[in-house]
């Protein structure tokens, strides 16, 4: 985890440089060549990030290393320095109780920092050197391995046989391309070797060939493997590259081939290769397997991959049954307990298969299965490392800058679906993000993100209704147990949990406790020395009598504190301490959020919630803190002294950072409070009981999504100025009985596209639009409401592509012409109307008569049962939905499982 901890240093010393921790030019002019430096080191590291030899691996522990060192240094001088002035009575007692470093011993603990960097880059530079020389040395590569021969039975994958089969077989004469992509233990090259051994192949084809890469292939090893399957004779293997590259063009000149490149892991090997392959419009094909999607994209340019799937749970059965029993029954009082052993793979193949193999060993007593059902991941870990070792070859692959942000997946409790918003906040956060000249450090986290997702290590649970972006994610339980290990030994994470109790914890920088985790000796030999370096701490314990180990053992240093698990009776107020924090996020009921909170400069995030919902008062002093950048709160009345003046200090803080603003009442908004939040992005607004009626002459230019909670019916004055932002592209209301005439104040914004409409956002019996508006809605909701009748037609909504009817009792009819719609693609209708279904089937057999294949109809359960319709009208089983929805992971993107109609 070098990579990681040099960035975060460097983040480090950019603050230091920016005068947040050290005023002396003195300092600060020995950390600009220190920085330039950490550059070198970072660039050493990723370049060097797939060495497997020792010296490099050792090399780059000790950049860790001394990068840790050089962390703690600079941090606790920050500390000391913001804590010179203690705010309050708890900051002065952590402040003269605790271990001060002083001025004087910090310029040589500077100076010993830079003469152990330097040290190091003189390191760095002979085995650059070295490096330099070894490029025009050959290199040891693992050779390939042959074809591998016969067949195996597939279960759950005869479709897929049957696909890839077709697609050798038919279709066009030219040279095609088959990528089969898919995360590691899937099944890509089991499938691959079931179709290249099939007998109809070895008649059908000329040639057959199959070519194992690794990541640091070597072109010889590729073409003597391919003339090997020729059998051409040993005299060739003399030859350069070149001349064996031309024996392998003129052999495959004219005939009908198929290549199988198993596990192609860059897009280099590919460009390297692909002109040796003639296409002679035989008919040949060349099949290639691999982890990464960019890859497949690339080398098949139409998108047209072969995308591996987990099996379904009567698969995982039927699959675990084979591998346990062979053609032997299941005892019956096995079977409830196999099912569920089979159900908790989540439809990993090679954890079915390795799982079934084990305990095809052992004494089949109930007992010891039930064990192995509640502790699956780690059981599997602990005794077939062979398994975790074929999928860590997709973490040892992946480039450093991705290390970190893989193994931090770990600190989510197992099968739990991610709020990608979180994750972003917590990467960011946490410093380990490599910052970019002209990308906020939350696109970076996103294009992270996007990386992991396309090569199958975290898998897309939902994604946005419009613009597709992944909105909640989750990782397998064998991966994300990778993640747990490996992160302990990398000393980059450590994860205490009922299947991971590590032996010891000391100088760790980031330490999670779940709320399964069990009481473990250790907790009572933890330390100063052994916490004082910690930087994240996050607990999802209900015990709050264990938080003693993040407040009372000297976490002076942390940077993120998310507890959000444990309810609070009062603010923490030895949070105030811990002036390094960038995140914290707690749950706590009447929560008042002391004026000393702007103490801590460095918050990026607050997030405070309330289960039952009340007031959490926030003090006006919040506009002191410049780096805050999401306040997410449950319910929050902006300021706690809002009804006082403000002061001309108070007029001239704003926070440019903030773009989330959440569940803020109306009440305690002001157009000073708005001119105070220039850039935010989103904003949530409840619309309480005695509002005020307002006019806000404030646009916030920035502003793409709203949400409004309507206690109490409103009014056109107060929606005309909250939503006067141009830039506003999702708006979300719910409650408020608004007049349908008061739709046109939406339906003029320029850039609306999606718009939810929840529990009587809008009452009267009549909905007419207005032309010429809505010209950019895609998505529109409607959930609930007592609207009748509702007349429009296909110029009113010209870009929609997805419309929600639910819970429309009401309503008459779908307007007809809304089919008509060129860009609609989906209506779901959910216990409605019967009139309204009966409109919507009549609107799907109009526009398939006139050719229209593109629109689909969802009709949502319900206790009747609808009778199915063709073309394109589906039923939907929520129960079976919910059901599947965590026990087993696929990647469907939040789409709901789509019961056939005929």
């Amino acid at each position: 985890m070098a990579h990681a901890a040099v960035v975060s240093l460097m983040h480090t010393v950019e603050q230091i440089r920016h005068g947040d921790g050290v005023s002396d030019p003195y300092q600060n002019q020995l950390l600009v060549p220190l920085f330039e430096k950490l550059s070198s080191l970072l660039n050493f590291l990723e370049e060097s990030f797939q060495s497997s030899r020792e010296e490099v691996k050792s090399l780059e522990r000790k950049i860790r290393d001394a990068a840790y060192r050089a962390e703690d240094v600079f941090e606790f001088r920050i500390s000391d320095r913001l804590l010179s002035k203690p705010q309050n009575l708890v900051q002065k007692l952590f402040y003269f109780s605790s271990n001060k470093l002083s001025a004087k011993k910090y310029r040589p603990d500077l100076q010993k920092i830079i003469a152990e960097i330097d040290t190091i880059v003189e390191e760095v530079m002979e085995i650059e050197d070295v490096r330099g020389e070894q490029i025009l040395q050959p290199r040891n590569f693992l050779p390939s391995r042959p074809a591998p021969s016969g067949q195996t039975n597939m279960v759950g994958f005869a479709g897929d046989l049957m696909q890839i089969s077709e697609r050798l077989l038919y279709g066009r004469p030219t040279l095609q391309l088959i990528p089969i992509v898919g995360m590691g233990g899937m099944g890509k090259t089991t499938l691959t070797m079931n179709v290249f051994n099939d007998p109809c192949m070895k008649y059908y084809f000329d040639i057959r060939a199959w070519v194992t890469l690794s990541r640091q292939y070597r072109m010889r090893d590729i073409l003597l493997t391919l003339l090997d399957e020729f059998a051409l004779i040993d005299l060739i293997r003399k030859d350069d590259n070149d001349l064996l590259k031309g024996q392998v063009y003129k052999n495959l000149k004219g005939k009908r081939y198929l290549i199988v490149l198993d596990d192609v892991q860059s897009i280099e090997v590919w460009n390297d290769i692909k002109m040796i392959f003639p296409d002679d419009k035989t008919g040949s094909r060349i099949i290639l397997t691999s982890r990464l999607k960019d890859v497949a994209d690339y080398i098949n340019s139409s998108n047209d991959h072969h995308q591996m799937r987990f099996l379904n749970e009567e698969e995982s059965w039927n699959l675990f049954l084979e591998k346990v029993f062979g053609k032997e029954k299941c005892p019956l009082d096995l079977e409830d307990v196999g099912k569920k052993i089979a159900k908790n793979c989540q439809g990993l193949p090679l954890l079915i298969v390795v799982t079934g193999g084990l305990l095809s060993k052992v004494n089949k007593e109930n007992d010891f299965w039930e064990y192995v059902a509640e502790n699956l991941n780690s059981f599997v870990a602990e005794e077939d490392a062979q398994c975790l070792e074929i999928l860590s070859l997709s973490y040892k692959h992946l480039p450093a800058h991705l290390k970190a942000c893989f193994l931090y997946m770990g600190v989510f409790p197992e099968n739990y679906e991610i709020p990608v918003s979180r994750l972003i906040k917590l990467w960011v956060a946490e410093g380990f993000l490599k910052p970019h000249e002209f990308k906020r450090l939350e696109d970076v986290a996103h294009e992270c993100l996007g990386d992991l997702i396309d090569r199958n290590l975290i898998l897309v649970r939902q994604k946005g209704s419009i613009n597709g972006k992944v909105k909640t994610c989750i990782m397998h339980g064998l991966l994300r147990e990778l993640c747990v290990r490996m992160a302990y030994k990398e000393e980059f994470l450590c994860v205490r949990s009922r299947n991971f109790v590590p032996e010891k914890e000391i100088l760790l920088r980031r330490l999670c406790i779940h709320d399964d985790a069990s009481y473990s000796p250790y907790e009572e030999d933890m330390t100063i020395q052994s916490m004082s370096v910690v930087r994240s701490f996050i607990y999802s314990d209900w015990d709050d009598t264990r938080l003693h180990c993040c407040y009372y053992f000297g976490c002076r240093l942390l940077k993120v504190l998310d507890m959000i698990g444990v309810e609070l009776t009062k603010f923490p107020d030895e949070i105030l301490q811990l002036v390094n924090l960038r995140y914290i996020a707690i749950t706590g009921r009447d929560l008042v959020i002391p004026p000393s909170i702007a103490f801590l400069k460095n918050l990026q995030t607050l997030v405070v919630e309330d289960p039952w919902k009340i007031t959490i008062y926030i003090p006006k002093e919040i506009f002191n803190m410049p780096q805050l950048r999401h306040l997410k709160l449950s319910r929050v009345s902006l300021f706690w002294y809002f009804f006082l003046p403000l002061t001309d200090s108070d007029k001239t803080s704003v926070l440019e950072n903030l773009e989330t603003l959440s569940n803020v009442e109306y009440s305690g908004m002001s157009e000073d409070s708005l001119e105070k939040i220039p850039n935010v992005k989103k904003l949530g607004i409840i619309y309480g009981h005695g509002m005020q009626r307002r006019v806000f002459d404030v646009h916030l230019q920035k502003l793409e999504t709203l949400k409004i909670f309507f206690e109490t019916r409103s009014d056109s004055i107060f929606l005309r100025s909250i939503t006067s932002s141009p830039g506003l592209k999702k708006i979300t209301l719910e409650h408020g009985s608004i007049d349908w005439k008061n739709m046109t104040i939406f339906g003029k914004l320029p850039n609306l596209e999606v718009l939810k409409l929840r529990e009587f956002a809008f009452s009267g019996p009549e909905w007419v639009p207005i032309e010429g508006e809505f010209l950019k809605l895609k998505f529109l909701l409607i959930w609930e409401t007592d609207l009748e009748q509702w007349r429009a037609d296909n110029t009113h909504f010209p870009r929609l592509e997805h419309l929600i009817l639910q819970k429309c009792s009401k309503l008459v009819e779908i307007p007809s012409h809304i089919g008509e719609i060129q860009t609609l693609k989906i209506i779901e209708i959910d216990n409605s109307s019967p009139s309204v279904i009966e409109s919507a089937k009549d609107m799907l057999e109009e526009q398939r008569d006139q050719g229209n294949e593109i629109l689909e109809v969802l009709f949502h359960q319900t206790k009747e049962r609808l009778h199915p319709l063709k073309h394109g009208i589906h039923h939907i089983d929520h129960n079976a939905y919910r059901s599947s929805k965590m026990s087993q992971v696929t990647s469907t993107e939040g789409k709901p499982n789509l019961i056939s109609s005929g």
